[in-house]
């Protein structure tokens, strides 16, 4: 069985979400807006006791506490003991008799007491209010890495860590090895209690308890032995060690961060059995980016579903676009639609790299052309007095205007929602603004905004020649003067023209230092001095309000 769909409703720190899960599910997003606090609801969901749901779950979790607080996950794919485990909760659609099971964690105020909450987790498939077994929340598989070290240590070795999980599902194909296991652990604790040094031992506690306690306490009250039952497990108390060149054995649980992060994910992996949902909180955690790129490929070539929180540039651009869901800084959720789907080898190929990521967790997203545009409008943001970090800004390049269509409809309203403001040269503009809808007159100046001609005329008719090449010349780029007027053919400075100044500073090796040269002295005198970029800048600014 699989989670196909995800929603919450009523949370107090997370907005309203619906969520189509597919093989895999990555979430990002800036921090604050909810990621991991949605991790850890599914595992209120799918991984929590009863008395953990009431010691976790208050009034402060409901937004608003007048309507119940909902946390859905719904499932399917599922195999014979599935079924049968679940024969009274997993609903078949009469239409195409597909199989859907979900299960709902719900959050009221207590009728009663007003100050406390009333916690509900079941499957309301068939309209029945009947709370989950034990065995059926084992049966679900889900495992939760949350972001901490201490946790994730205990996820490692603890009682329900990978190692454990691991173990047991070994055990069961011992077969008749674990007769002779078992046999072993017997004799090992009759030894133990044969043993004069450990009786001694006893009857020396023994001496001491008899002092505190209200009744004696004899040597045979007490036993040393393996806390295992043979009858149970014979794996109980056994783990997992690294066996170091000179012999020593290390616990895997003393590993590092980040081994330990990547061995728990791969035990899971390998105990697919019990483990089949994982989420991980922020699995980059700790390693260095060639690692990421290794546990990325870990992730999505296992065979157990994962539901990801990342950071990482390296881990998201590993998984198909359409596993992905972005959070905006507003809350919102976004993801691929069905439509958007027949693009992605095309996005695959060429976009969905490391570099994406800033770009889907975004407010605005202002593709241009080339680093040049950028360089240009990142320091004309700056001059106006803009913080485009603060205001969730994203200037991303495209490599050329022609790739602006695939990485519009992969970021814009048909895509992931971005707003989507461009800065484009004059002779791209119509396809642009095709791309983007509507009638011209309403997307120039709104939505895109064109250069005269292109990026490097535009500042040198803005801030003039002499302007323009005083600042290539304090840049330290190695801009000379007399190549300046050998290149517009002229004697003097003042004889260089806009359109020649332009075109020196557009040749293919030297575009980008001169826009660095040219953005490095932009001054908040220079506001509405740079044309479209300044018209680009204006508009932030209103957006921002």
């Amino acid at each position: 069985m699989r989670v196909n769909h995800i929603s919450v409703t009523n949370h107090s720190r997370i907005g309203d979400l619906d969520v189509v899960v597919g093989r895999h599910l990555v979430i990002v997003g800036a921090n604050d807006v909810g990621k991991s606090s949605l991790l850890r609801l599914l595992n209120l969901l799918l991984g929590s006791t009863v008395g953990q749901l009431y010691n976790v779950l208050s009034l402060k979790d409901l937004r608003d506490p007048a309507a119940a607080m909902r946390v859905e996950a719904t499932f399917a794919d599922f195999d014979d003991a599935e079924r049968r485990l679940f024969h009274r909760e997993i609903d078949v659609a009469p239409s195409d008799s597909s199989e859907s099971l979900r299960v709902r964690l719900e959050v009221v105020v207590d009728a009663d007491d007003p100050e406390s909450v009333t916690v509900t987790r079941w499957c309301p498939g068939r309209g029945d209010v009947r709370a989950l077994t034990r065995e059926q929340l084992g049966a679900i598989g889900w495992r939760f890495l949350p972001a901490t070290r201490a946790a994730a240590a205990s996820s490692l070795d603890g009682p329900t860590g990978a190692v454990r999980v691991l173990l047991e599902t070994v055990e069961s194909d011992l077969g008749g090895e674990k007769a002779a296991l078992g046999k072993s652990l017997l004799e090992f604790n009759d030894h133990l209690a044969a043993s004069h040094a450990i009786g001694d031992l006893r009857q020396h506690v023994a001496e001491h308890l008899s002092k505190a306690m209200p009744k004696l306490v004899k040597k045979d009250d007490l036993a040393v032995r393996t806390a295992t039952d043979p009858e149970e497990s014979v794996l109980d108390t056994v783990s997992l060690f690294t066996v170091a060149e000179d012999g020593t054995l290390a616990p895997m649980s003393e590993q590092s961060d980040g081994v330990r992060q990547l061995t728990s994910i791969t035990l899971y992996d390998l105990a697919e059995k019990a483990a089949k949902v994982i989420a991980v909180d922020e699995p980059e955690l700790h390693l260095h980016p060639s690692s990421q790129r290794t546990l990325a490929r870990l992730l999505t070539d296992s065979t157990t579903q994962k539901i990801i929180v990342t950071h990482s540039p390296y881990v998201v651009h590993r998984f198909d676009p359409t596993q992905v869901v972005a959070i905006s800084p507003d809350g919102v959720c976004r993801q691929l639609d069905a439509g958007a789907r027949q693009a992605r080898a095309q996005v695959r190929a060429h976009w969905w790299s490391p570099r994406i990521l800033e770009a889907l967790t975004c407010r605005i997203a202002v593709l241009v052309e080339g680093v040049a545009d950028r360089v240009i409008v990142e320091a004309a943001a700056e001059a106006h007095g803009l913080s485009l970090d603060r205001l969730g800004v994203t200037v991303f390049e495209l490599g050329g205007a022609e790739n602006f269509r695939t990485v519009y409809r992969l970021l814009g309203p048909g895509g992931f929602g971005a707003r989507i403001l461009g800065l484009v040269d004059q002779k791209e503009s119509a396809s642009w603004v095709g791309e983007v809808g509507g009638k011209p007159t309403d997307v120039l100046g709104t939505s895109i905004f064109v250069c005269d001609i292109d990026l490097e005329e535009e500042y040198c008719k803005s801030l003039g020649p002499p302007e323009v090449i005083r600042r290539l010349l304090s840049a330290d780029f190695g801009f000379r003067e007399d190549g300046i007027l050998s290149a517009g053919k002229v004697a003097r400075v003042e004889q260089v023209t806009i359109e020649g100044l332009a075109e020196f500073c557009r040749r293919s090796n030297r575009k980008v230092i001169a826009a660095l040269a040219v953005a490095g002295d932009t001054t908040a005198a220079d506001r509405g001095k740079l044309g479209a970029v300044s018209a680009l800048i204006d508009r932030l600014a209103d957006m921002s309000r």
